[in-house]
C-alpha cells in the first residue's frame, strides 16, 4: 500500500512537471508560428489578403485544404491509366471549387506545384513545432514511469527474497518447536511402555506428557490461525458490538491464568456501551494474545493492565500494558514478524513468536492500527488506585477510529 501511494504521488508530481514543460514549449512554438511562419506563408501564398480581417482559424483550415490537395495530386500521379485520368479530373474540379471559395473570402491562391511543395514544407515545419515538444514530454514521462517501476520491481524482488528466507526460517523453527516436545513425549511413552518408570513417578511422567502435548497443540493452533488469516478465502465476520463488554469478557476468561502465573490484572474500562464494527471472535483473540504475551515474557509479580480510552478527537484506544522489563530497541521493528523472538524465547518461556503476528494481521484486517509504547510514552495509560499510581513500562496500543 505504501509503495502504491508513493508511486501515485511520484507520478502525479512528474506529470505536473511534464505538463508545465509542455505548456511553456507549446506556447513558445505557437508564438513563433503566429509571429514568423504564418505571416510569411500569407505574404507568399495568399497575396492580396486583408491581414486585419483574416481569421486565424480560416488560415489553419486553408493550410489543411492545401495539404489535402497536395496529397490528392500525388495520388493522381500514382493511379494507373483511366483511373488516374478520372481521379485527376475530380481533383481539378475540387481545386476550382476551393479556388472560388478562397476568392470569395479575399484570398488569392497560387497553386503551382513548386509552391505547393514549399508550402508543404512549411506545414510540416509547423507540425513539428507542435509535435516535437509533445514527443519529448511523452518520452520523458515514459522514461520516468519505467525507471520508477523498475525500482519498485527490484524492491519487490528483494522483499520476495527476504520473505523466502523468513519462510524457510519459520519452517525450521516450527520443526524445532514440534520436534522437542514430541521427542520428550515419545521418550516418556516408550519408558512407560517398557515398565522402566517406578510407580511413584508415573503421575509426574503423565503430567509432563500432558504438558508437552498441550504445548504442541497450542503451537499447531497458532500456526493454523496464522495461515488461515493469510489465506485468500478468509473474511472477517463483522458486526456491531460493545467493545467494553468484549474486553470485560476476555479479561474474566484469563483472570485465573494470570493469578496462576503470579501476576495481577488491573482493568480500566468505562461503564458504558461503546459500539464498534468488528469480528468479535478475532478481536477477542487479539486481546487474549496480547495478555498471554505479557504473561509469558514477564516475571512473577508483574502487573498487567487492560485499559480503554475513548476520545472524540483521537478515537478509541485499547492498551494492554505491563510493568515488566522493556523490549530492547533492536527488536521493536521486527516485533510483529513471525518467530522473531528466536530460540531463546521459545525454550525459556514457551513463546511461539506467532501470537503478535496474528494480532497485527487481525488489527490490520479491521483497518485499525497497533503500536508499542515504552518509557514515558505510556504515562497516558497510568492507572490510579487506592495504593497510588501504577505506571506501566510498556503498552501495546490498538487505535480504532470513530
Amino acid at each position: 500500500m505504501k509503495d502504491l501511494k508513493s508511486l501515485r504521488g511520484y507520478l502525479i508530481k512528474r506529470f505536473l512537471l511534464t505538463i508545465i514543460f509542455l505548456s511553456i514549449t507549446e506556447y513558445a512554438a505557437l508564438s513563433l508560428m503566429r509571429r514568423t511562419l504564418i505571416p510569411f506563408v500569407i505574404r507568399t501564398y495568399l497575396r492580396g489578403a486583408d491581414w486585419s480581417s483574416i481569421n486565424p482559424l480560416s488560415i489553419i483550415v486553408g493550410f489543411i485544404v492545401m495539404l489535402v490537395l497536395v496529397i490528392l495530386d500525388l495520388l493522381g500521379e500514382i493511379l494507373p491509366g483511366q483511373f488516374g485520368l478520372v481521379f485527376d479530373g475530380g481533383v481539378r474540379a475540387l481545386r476550382s471549387l476551393i479556388g472560388g471559395f478562397f476568392s470569395s473570402n479575399s484570398f488569392t491562391v497560387n497553386m503551382n506545384i513548386g509552391k505547393e511543395i514549399i508550402l508543404l514544407v512549411f506545414l510540416l515545419a509547423m507540425a513539428l513545432l507542435i509535435l516535437v515538444p509533445i514527443g519529448i514530454a511523452a518520452a520523458y514521462y515514459s522514461a520516468v514511469v519505467v525507471r520508477r517501476v523498475r525500482k519498485l520491481e527490484e524492491r519487490d524482488r528483494e522483499k520476495q527474497k527476504e520473505y523466502d528466507r523468513s519462510r524457510n526460517l519459520m519452517l525450521s523453527d516450527i520443526a524445532h518447536d514440534l520436534r522437542t516436545p514430541m521427542t520428550t513425549v515419545s521418550g516418556y511413552a516408550k519408558a512407560l511402555s517398557d515398565g522402566m518408570i517406578p510407580d511413584e513417578k508415573v503421575p509426574e511422567i503423565l503430567e509432563a506428557i500432558q504438558s508437552k502435548s498441550e504445548r504442541m497443540n497450542e503451537l499447531i493452533n497458532l500456526l493454523f490461525d496464522y495461515v488461515r488469516l493469510d489465506s485468500e478465502g478468509f473474511t472477517l465476520n463483522k458486526e456491531s458490538l460493545d467493545i467494553c463488554e468484549l474486553l470485560r469478557e476476555t479479561a474474566a476468561l484469563l483472570y485465573q491464568d494470570i493469578e496462576d502465573a503470579g501476576m495481577e490484572l488491573v482493568v480500566s474500562i468505562p461503564d458504558e456501551k461503546i459500539k464498534i464494527t468488528g469480528d468479535k471472535l478475532q478481536l477477542s483473540r487479539v486481546v487474549t494474545n496480547l495478555i498471554t504475551n505479557a504473561m509469558k515474557h514477564n516475571d512473577e509479580g508483574t502487573v498487567i493492565g487492560l485499559i480503554l480510552k475513548n476520545d472524540e478527537d483521537e478515537g478509541i484506544k485499547i492498551a494492554v500494558a505491563d510493568t515488566g522489563e522493556e523490549i530492547p530497541e533492536e527488536k521493536v521493528d521486527t516485533l510483529f514478524d513471525p518467530f522473531v523472538m528466536g530460540d531463546e524465547s521459545r525454550q525459556s518461556k514457551g513463546g511461539s513468536g506467532l501470537g503478535l503476528s496474528i494480532v497485527k494481521k487481525v488489527v490490520e484486517m479491521h483497518e485499525f492500527r497497533i503500536k508499542l509504547l515504552q518509557n514515558d510514552k505510556t504515562k497516558d495509560y497510568d492507572i490510579k488506585d487506592e495504593e497510588g499510581t501504577i505506571h506501566f513500562t510498556k503498552a501495546f496500543v490498538i487505535s480504532i477510529p470513530i
